[in-house]
């Protein structure tokens, strides 16, 4: 008689797909902020920009102000940047910012 062998077990991801996002937050010397957060807002050029998980796609230019992270475990990340711009692709979040104010 043959018998089955046991998948092996996947691991279970951290958060469910389409409740996280996966953002980077770079700068030319490096990443200032990486992991999965809940919300993304940045100051785009035509304001306030609030990233949800299953957000549309999209590219916008960032001007001065501060990029609120909000991580799915810690508290609101603040980060006050020159400018730059931000990609959402899917529920990758990459903040592309010229320099920390």
């Amino acid at each position: 008689m043959a018998t089955t062998q046991p998948h092996p077990a996947q691991p279970a991801p951290s958060t469910p797909p389409g409740t996280a996002l996966a953002v980077q937050v770079v700068a030319p010397d490096g990443t200032l902020w990486s992991g999965d957060a809940r919300q993304v807002t940045v100051p785009s050029a035509s304001g306030s920009l609030g990233v949800l998980p299953r957000h549309e796609p999209l590219a916008a230019v960032l001007v001065a102000g501060t990029v609120r992270v909000r991580p799915t475990a810690t508290e609101v990340v603040e980060i006050a940047i020159t400018g730059g711009f931000v990609v959402v692709d899917d529920d990758d979040v990459t903040v592309l910012v010229d320099a920390v104010a």
